[in-house]
C-alpha cells in the first residue's frame, strides 16, 4: 500500500491576492519536488488554500509545507488544523522562509514542525520523506549538505500537473538561480554559490513549455534570480522556444525577471519579443544614481535608468518596476524625483515599498552593527508598511511623502500621463508586435475569478473604487481615444487593457491607505551622521562564500557613497 503525502501551499491571502490581480499561478515547487520522489512508493495530492479550504484537506502521512516570510501567519494557522484534525501526521517545512528564519537567528519561531529543511531539497527529499513515513525520529533542523545542480532538474511530476493545471491562470517553470550581481539589500547574493548562474538545460525549459502548452496552458513566468545573468545561456534558451514555436505554430506569452542591462542586448530584445516575452521584472530601486551608489546597484547606474527603460520598452516590452523608497541617500524630494521618472521613462507599473534589512544580506549586517535595526524583522514593504530599519528621514514627513506619492500615482491625469509616455517608447522605432496576445489576458481572468467568490468580490471592489471617482473615467476615456489613433501599433489595445488593470490595482491596494497603516521608524534627532558607517564595518568579515573581489568591491562602492553623503550633511 502506498504512503499519502500532501503539498500543502499557503500564501498570506492579502498578499497574494494584491500581488496577482486577484488570477494565480501553478505553485512550482510542488510538481518539483514530487519528481524528485518515487511514485511507486507515494501517492500525491495537492492542496492550494487560494482554491480549496483547510477543511477540505484530506488525511495523510507527511504534508509538506513551504513559504516565504510573509506567510508565517498562515503556516501557523494551517499547521495547527492539520495538527488537530490529523496529530499522527508528520508536518515538514521548508522553502525561503526557513532560511530567512536561520539567518536572523529566529529557527525556534519555527519549532511547531516537525522538521525544518534549509536549502535545495531535490537531493534530499527522499530521505526526508522516507523517514517521516516510517516513523523514524526527525532532526528538528534538516540542513542540506549543498546545493542542487539545477542543471540536473527533472521534468515537473507530470500525473500532477495533468490533474490540476486547468485551475490556474498560467504555468511557472523554475529556469535559473542566483544572479552575478551583489546589490547589497539582496538576499539571493548570500546563499551559497548563489553569486552566479545555475541553469537548466534549454531544451528541457523548452520541453517543460511544449508539454504545458499542449495542456492548454497560454501564460507562462520563467522564474529566476536574473533570466539573462549568463546572456549565453539566455539566447541559447529562446533560440530553443523559437524553433519549437516555428515547428508547432505555439504562440506562448511569456514573462521574467532581468536586470536592466537588458538595454545592451539589442538582438536577443528582438529575439525574446519573436519568442512571446511581453512583461520583464527589473529591480529599478530608485532614480536617484547616489542612492543606487549607496547599495551598490552598479548595474543600474551605469545604464542611466530612464533611458535603459526606455530603450527596453521601444521593442514593446511592458517593464514591471520594483521602486524603494528610504536609502540613506534619500532626500526628502525622492518621492517627487520617483514620480518624474516614472513618467520619463515612460512606466506603466512600479510598485513602491521600503527599504528592508532581509536577514544574511550586507545590508542586515550594516543596520545591526550601526544599532539601526528594529526588533521587527520580515516585512518587506507592501501593504501594511512594516520594517525593520532606522531611516534617516524624519518618518511622519516620509510617510506623509508617501500618502502625498500614492494620491498623484493614482489620479487619472497622471496615468494619462504615463500612457502617452509608454506610447512614444514604442515610436522609438524597435517595437515588435507580439503573435500570440498579452501577458494580460481579460478574458481569461474573468473565467478564474468568477469561479472564487473572494476574487469576485475584489473585482467587484476594483470597479466600484474606480467609478467612484468620475474623474477617473473621463481620463480613460482620453486614454480609450488616443490608444485608437495610435494605429501603427499591431496589438494596442492590449497595452490599454494592461494600463487600466494596473490603474484600478494600484486603486485597490493603496488608495484606502492611511498615516496608521505605518509601522516605520526614523533615528533620534539627536543622531551622528557618522554612525551610517558603523565603527569597524570596514574591517568587518565578508559572508561565508565570499569569492574575494567582487565582494570587495561591492563594500567599495558603497563606503564610497557613504563617506561622500556624511562629508555632504556635515558641510550642509
Amino acid at each position: 500500500m502506498k504512503h499519502r503525502v500532501s503539498f500543502i501551499h499557503c500564501p498570506n491571502p492579502v498578499y497574494a491576492a494584491t500581488q496577482n490581480n486577484g488570477v494565480i499561478f501553478m505553485p512550482v515547487w510542488m510538481y518539483t519536488l514530487a519528481a524528485h520522489l518515487d511514485s511507486n512508493l507515494y501517492d500525491f495530492e495537492l492542496y492550494d488554500t487560494r482554491l480549496v479550504k483547510v477543511s477540505e484537506i484530506q488525511a495523510a502521512e507527511v504534508f509538506l509545507f513551504t513559504g516565504i516570510n510573509q506567510d508565517f501567519p498562515t503556516l501557523v494557522s494551517v499547521h495547527r488544523h492539520l495538527k488537530d484534525r490529523y496529530p499522527q501526521a508528520r508536518c515538514i517545512l521548508g522553502g525561503p522562509i526557513t532560511w530567512s528564519y536561520e539567518q536572523a537567528g529566529d529557527l525556534d519561531k519555527l519549532s511547531f514542525f516537525d522538521q525544518v529543511v534549509i536549502g535545495d531539497a531535490e537531493d534530499t527529499i527522499a530521505e526526508i520523506v522516507a523517514k517521516a513515513v516510517s516513523g523514524e525520529p526527525l532532526v528538528p533542523v534538516f540542513k542540506s549538505p549543498q546545493r542542487f545542480e539545477i542543471s540536473r532538474a527533472r521534468p515537473l511530476f507530470r500525473p500532477l500537473l495533468d490533474r490540476t493545471i486547468s485551475q490556474y491562470y498560467g504555468a511557472v517553470l523554475e529556469v535559473s538561480r542566483g544572479c552575478p550581481f551583489l546589490c547589497e539589500f539582496c538576499d539571493i547574493r548570500v546563499l551559497p554559490d548563489n553569486n552566479r548562474s545555475h541553469n537548466k538545460s534549454p531544451q528541457l525549459v523548452a520541453s517543460e513549455l511544449a508539454y504545458l502548452y499542449d495542456k492548454g496552458v497560454r501564460t507562462f513566468l520563467l522564474a529566476c534570480d536574473n533570466f539573462i545573468g549568463e546572456p549565453r545561456w539566455a539566447e541559447q534558451v529562446v533560440d530553443e522556444i523559437l524553433t519549437w514555436r516555428q515547428r508547432t505554430g505555439a504562440t506562448p506569452v511569456l514573462y521574467t525577471w532581468l536586470t536592466i542591462n537588458l538595454y545592451k542586448m539589442s538582438g536577443l530584445m528582438q529575439k525574446m519579443r519573436h519568442a512571446g516575452f511581453d512583461v520583464v521584472f527589473i529591480g529599478v530601486e530608485s532614480f536617484n544614481s547616489n542612492s543606487l551608489l549607496e547599495t551598490a546597484k552598479v548595474q543600474n547606474t551605469a545604464a542611466g535608468v530612464v533611458g535603459a527603460i526606455q530603450d527596453i520598452q521601444s521593442y514593446g516590452f511592458s517593464v514591471i518596476a520594483g521602486l524603494i523608497f528610504g536609502f540613506d541617500s534619500d532626500g526628502d524630494d525622492c518621492f517627487d524625483v520617483t514620480l518624474d521618472g516614472i513618467l520619463r521613462s515612460g512606466l506603466l507599473s512600479g510598485d513602491p515599498s521600503f527599504l528592508t534589512a532581509l536577514p544574511g544580506t550586507p545590508l542586515y549586517q550594516r543596520m545591526s552593527l550601526g544599532g539601526r535595526l528594529r526588533d521587527v524583522r520580515y516585512g518587506l514593504g507592501g501593504h501594511k508598511y512594516h520594517t525593520n530599519i532606522l531611516y534617516l528621514q524624519n518618518k511622519d514627513q516620509m510617510i506623509a511623502n508617501f500618502l502625498r506619492f500614492i494620491q498623484v500615482m493614482t489620479d487619472g491625469e497622471y496615468q494619462f500621463k504615463r500612457l502617452k509616455a509608454f506610447f512614444e517608447n514604442l515610436d522609438r522605432g524597435h517595437y515588435i508586435p507580439l503573435n500570440g496576445g498579452s501577458y494580460f489576458n481579460l478574458g481569461q481572468a474573468v473565467r478564474m475569478i468568477v469561479r472564487d467568490p473572494e476574487a469576485v468580490g475584489l473585482a467587484l471592489e476594483r470597479i466600484g473604487r474606480f467609478i467612484a471617482k468620475p474623474r477617473n473615467l473621463v481620463w480613460f476615456i482620453k486614454g480609450f481615444f488616443f490608444v485608437l489613433g495610435r494605429r501603427h501599433i499591431a496589438n494596442r489595445f492590449s497595452y490599454l487593457k494592461f494600463w487600466l488593470a494596473l490603474w484600478t490595482t494600484i486603486i485597490v491596494k493603496y488608495q484606502k491607505v492611511s498615516a496608521a497603516d505605518f509601522d516605520i521608524a526614523s533615528v533620534p534627532a539627536d543622531f551622528d551622521i557618522s554612525r551610517i558607517i558603523p565603527r569597524d564595518y570596514e574591517d568587518e568579515p565578508l559572508e561565508a562564500a565570499d569569492s574575494g573581489v567582487k565582494r570587495k568591491a561591492q563594500r567599495r562602492e558603497t563606503l564610497k557613497q557613504l563617506h561622500a553623503l556624511v562629508d555632504q550633511r556635515k558641510a550642509g
